[in-house]
């Protein structure tokens, strides 16, 4: 499988090397989502203020050649898609998304596919991610791209700044989610990308490390926990799953995956009581660094998390 590493990154998905070969030198795609991004939000501002998200995101689809419909017939709500795009007979494309899901989702979901569209190989639709099991290696690597891409689209970095207004914290983001019609994870993730200072945000799940669960999962007996020896049981805790930096930040502060918080981290508190949790504390990270956390209970829980250990949105910041 060909790799090339660019911006600190390797890239093995071939829609991502797609948008890396654009250039007569290699671009790098984390730039380059971003600077179309930016470069549609700026064509935008020439009709005037579009206070209204999903006419934002309307004008922005049709300035990338993109129309948005909603979804049709049974199964809406249930399926794992919950946006796309698709090349009609005429040889248009349009956006078609569920819409029973809540505003938010709905509205980072047209973004979404609309950075698809920035990538040459898969700006047809659903190729690449048709191909792609979820959840693997590469189509993690182009998802990734795509939700910086969108978050960029959704919640322009000029705009979000001025709205912030310095502000920092999980206070603010209620606030910031009515504003651009944003949902509550996506916006926590966006006060990290969006600032000029060392930012961290990201979710936590209560789990196993990943190969202590295919060795619980493969034994016969998971019950004797056979292939473990006395004294390593392994044992759930709070871990990574996802991770959102601000440029500031350097390779040293990124939380690695499968790393679990202490268990005297707030986001402990968090996952027992209601509200924001608080502290001052340092992530399981390759610094030492001492900042300000905030932890809380995601609003969306996936169906398969425990109520006792809820996922975790965390921000933490100097």
């Amino acid at each position: 499988m060909e790799r090339i590493h660019i911006g600190g990154r390797v890239y093995a998905d071939p829609d991502v090397l797609s948008l890396i070969r654009t250039g007569v030198q290699p671009v790098d795609p984390q730039l380059e989502v971003v600077r179309e991004a930016r470069e549609l939000n700026q064509r935008l501002r020439k009709w005037g203020d579009v206070p209204e998200p999903r006419q934002r995101l309307a004008i922005l689809a049709s300035l990338a050649g993109l129309k948005i419909s909603e979804m049709s017939g049974c199964g809406l709500g249930v399926g794992t898609r919950e946006a796309l795009v698709y090349r009609e007979t005429d040889g248009s494309q349009r956006i078609y998304y569920d819409p029973t899901l809540p505003e938010g989702r709905v509205n980072f979901s047209i973004a979404h596919e609309i950075v698809h569209t920035f990538f040459p190989s898969s700006a047809s639709g659903a190729r690449f991610r048709t191909l792609c099991a979820d959840g693997s290696k590469e189509a993690t690597e182009l998802e990734r791209l795509c939700h910086r891409g969108a978050a960029e689209l959704l919640m322009p970095i000029e705009e979000f700044a001025k709205e912030l207004g310095g502000d920092i914290g999980l206070a603010a983001v209620p606030r910031l989610c009515q504003r651009f019609g944003s949902s509550y994870e996506a916006t926590v993730y966006r006060l990290a990308t969006a600032s000029n200072k060392i930012v961290i945000a990201g979710s936590l799940h209560f789990r196993y490390r990943k190969e202590e669960e295919r060795r619980l999962t493969g034994a016969r007996q998971p019950f004797l926990f056979q292939g473990f020896s006395d004294g390593e049981l392994p044992q759930r805790k709070y871990r990574r799953q996802s991770v959102h930096t601000s440029d500031a930040c350097g390779r040293q502060h990124i939380v690695p995956w499968n790393k679990s918080f202490d268990e005297n981290s707030c986001v402990y508190r968090a996952a027992a009581r209601s509200g924001i949790q608080f502290g001052r504390e340092t992530l399981p990270n390759r610094c030492d660094d001492l900042g300000m956390i905030e932890a809380i209970r995601a609003p969306f829980q996936r169906t398969e998390t425990e109520s006792g250990n809820p996922d975790i949105l965390f921000l933490w910041w100097q």
